[in-house]
C-alpha cells in the first residue's frame, strides 16, 4: 500500500475530513497537505539537493504530522524527537543523526545547546513557511507539485524514511533506519488486520487513537493506519497520564473506533471502572505492541468491552513496528497462561535459532530472528553496529537480510511465544532499553565510581518488566537514610536520560561483586536486591 498515495487522494477527494486532533487544535486532510506541500518547497530551498535527515521536535502538536509529511515530500528521513527527553539525550540525537535542521513546532525552548551549525525552525518560523504558496513564489522558479507523489524529490522505495533513535548499550543512541517500502509493506497488511473490524469506508469517519509519542515507533502504527484509512487521529498527550478525568473526557469525546497503545497504559485505564464500552461504545478494535500483554489485562478488556477485538503483536524496531499478531479471544486465553504474541505477517519470515545459528525445532526456545521485506537497513551511521545485529543469513527456510533480535522464544502449532531477553536490553512502558546506556550514564555522574541496574518482573508475569532498581557503589557510602542520595543522583540522572529510563528505586554498596572474569556479578547483585 503507497501510504502518500492514499493520503493525497483523501486530501482531494475528502479534504474536510479531519487528519487530527489534540485538545481542541484540528488539522484537516487538506490542511495537513497544503502546509506540507508549502513547507517542502522551504525545505528544498534550503537544504538543496541533499538527503540528510531532518529532526522533528515536539510532542503531540498538529505540526508534528505537517513536518513529517514535509520530509516525506522532499525525500528526507524524518527524526522524531519527543521533547520530554534530556536536552542532553536531545543534544545525542542531533549529534548522531547529523541533521543539520531541527523543525520544532513545538517547545523549541527544550531543545538546549546544538551542535554547531544546526539551524532550528520554531513555530514562528513554520507558520511563516507553512502557508500555501503564492503567485510571488511560484514565479521565482519554485514549483509546489514537485513534491507531488511520484515526484523525484519525494522518498523513493528503497530510502529511509524515517529514523527512531533507540537505547544504546554504550549510553549514546542508535538511530533505527526504515524504508518507505518497509512502511507501505507493514501498512498494507495493518490495514487488513483492522479492516476486519472497523468499517473504514462507512458514513462515520473513523478514529483511532493514538498514545505513543512519535519517537516511540509504536506510534507508526497508529498514524499510518489513520493516513491509509482517512481515519481521524485523536492524540493522547503525557498530561492526558498525569489527571486521568482529563483523560477520561478526551475519551470519551474521541468515540474511537480503534485503540493503539501499550499494554501498560491500558491498565493504567482499567484501574478506573468508568474505562468500559459505555465510554467507547464504537469501539472494535485493541492493538498492542512494545511489551508483552499480560493474560489478566487480556482478560479484563475482553470483559469490559465485549464487542471489541483484543490483538496482540510483536515486533522490534528493526522490523517495522510489528511482524505477529493474534486475535486474543477466550479460547486463546483459556488454553493459554502466558499469550502467544500471534502469526507472522505476511512478508516476513521468523525463525528461532540456537548459539551456532542453526534452526531449532518447534517449541525449543532459541533467540528469534527476523527476515523479510520490513526489516530495517540498519543503524544510522554506524555500520559497526548493523554488522553485530544484521546479517543475510542462509537457512533451508529463508535466504536473506535478517535481524537478530536478541529476543528468546519459541514456535509451536503456527504461533510464536517471546520469552524475554537473551541480553541486557528490557522493555518497560512500551520502551525498549539497554540496561548498559542507563549504567554508563550512571557512572559518569560524580560521586558513582559503578552500578548494575536490575529489572524488576511482574510477579504474575515473568517475562513482564515492571521497574529498574539500581545498584550504586559510590565513592563515599551516605550515611543514615539513603532516600536523600537516591533523590539527588536521580535529579542529575534526569539531565541526561529520559524519565523511563530513571530507575524507580536505588540502593547504595560499599563494592560490586565481580565475576572471576572482572566483570559485575549481575547474578549476585540480583539476589543481593531480591
Amino acid at each position: 500500500m503507497n501510504v502518500l498515495e492514499s493520503l493525497t487522494r483523501r486530501a482531494l477527494e475528502q479534504p474536510e475530513l479531519v487528519a487530527h486532533e489534540w485538545r481542541g487544535q484540528t488539522l484537516t486532510f487538506a490542511e495537513l497537505w497544503s502546509r506540507a506541500a508549502a513547507l517542502s518547497t522551504a525545505l528544498e530551498r534550503s537544504l538543496g539537493d541533499s538527503r540528510e535527515p531532518v529532526v522533528v521536535f515536539g510532542h503531540k502538536h498538529p505540526d508534528m504530522l505537517t513536518c513529517m509529511l514535509a520530509c516525506l515530500l522532499t525525500g528526507h528521513p524524518y527524526v522524531p524527537v519527543d521533547s520530554s527527553l534530556p536536552a542532553d539525550r536531545v543534544r545525542s540525537i542531533l549529534t548522531a543523526s547529523a541533521a543539520g535542521l531541527v523543525l520544532a513546532p513545538e517547545d523549541a525552548d527544550r531543545i538546549g545547546e546544538t551542535p554547531p551549525g544546526t539551524v532550528v525552525w520554531e513555530s514562528a518560523d513554520l507558520e511563516r513557511v507553512c502557508s500555501p504558496p503564492t503567485a510571488s513564489d511560484a514565479s521565482d522558479g519554485s514549483d509546489a507539485g514537485s513534491s507531488s507523489p511520484g515526484a523525484p524529490r519525494a522518498t523513493a522505495p528503497d530510502e529511509a524514511q524515517y529514523i527512531i533513535f533507540t537505547s544504546g548499550s554504550t549510553g549514546t543512541p542508535k538511530g533505527v533506519q526504515i524504508a518507505r517500502s518497509s512502511v507501505d509493506r507493514f501498512t498494507g497488511w495493518l490495514v487488513d488486520l483492522v479492516s476486519g473490524h472497523v468499517a473504514f469506508e462507512g458514513r462515520r469517519q473513523a478514529t483511532v487513537i493514538n498514545q505513543a509519542p512519535f519517537s516511540f515507533d509504536l506510534s507508526v502504527m497508529d498514524l499510518m493506519l489513520a493516513w491509509a484509512t482517512g481515519s481521524r487521529l485523536v492524540h493522547i498527550d503525557r498530561d492526558h497520564i498525569l489527571r486521568l478525568a482529563d483523560l477520561f473526557t478526551t475519551l470519551a469525546e474521541s468515540d474511537a473506533d480503534a485503540w493503539v497503545s501499550t499494554p501498560s497504559f491500558a491498565d493504567l485505564c482499567l484501574a478506573s471502572d468508568e474505562f468500559n464500552e459505555t465510554l467507547l461504545p464504537h469501539l472494535r478494535i485493541f492493538l498492542f505492541c512494545g511489551e508483552t500483554l499480560p493474560h489478566a489485562t487480556a482478560a479484563r478488556l475482553r470483559e469490559r468491552f465485549p464487542s471489541a477485538a483484543v490483538i496482540n503483536t510483536y515486533g522490534p524496531t528493526e522490523s517495522t513496528v510489528a511482524v505477529t499478531s493474534i486475535k486474543v479471544d477466550e479460547q486463546v486465553l483459556r488454553d493459554h497462561p502466558t499469550l502467544p504474541v500471534g502469526a507472522t505477517k505476511p512478508g516476513s519470515v521468523i525463525l528461532i535459532l540456537g548459539p551456532d545459528g542453526s534452526p531449532l525445532p518447534e517449541g525449543e526456545k532459541g533467540e528469534i530472528v527476523i527476515g523479510g521485506d520490513t526489516v530495517s537497513m540498519g543503524y544510522y551511521r554506524r555500520d559497526d553496529l548493523t554488522e553485530r545485529a544484521f546479517a543475510r543469513i542462509d537457512t533451508p527456510a529463508y535466504t536473506g537480510w535478517a535481524y537478530r533480535t536478541g529476543d528468546a522464544g519459541f514456535q509451536r502449532d503456527g504461533q510464536l511465544f517471546f520469552a524475554g531477553r537473551l541480553d541486557f536490553q528490557v522493555k518497560l512502558h512500551g520502551y525498549r532499553i539497554e540496561i548498559e546506556d542507563i549504567e554508563a550514564n550512571l557512572r559518569e555522574l560524580p560521586g558513582v565510581l559503578q552500578a548494575v541496574v536490575v529489572p524488576r518482573y511482574a510477579v504474575d508475569s515473568p517475562t513482564t518488566v515492571t521497574s529498574l532498581h539500581a545498584v550504586v557503589q559510590p565513592t563515599e557510602l551516605p550515611t543514615g537514610s539513603t532516600l536523600s542520595a537516591t533523590v539527588a543522583l536521580k535529579r542529575v540522572l534526569r539531565e541526561r536520560l529520559p524519565d523511563y529510563m530513571i530507575p524507580k528505586t536505588m540502593s547504595f554498596v560499599a563494592e560490586i561483586p565481580m565475576t572471576p572474569n572482572g566483570k559485575a556479578d549481575r547474578a549476585a547483585v540480583a539476589a543481593m536486591t531480591a
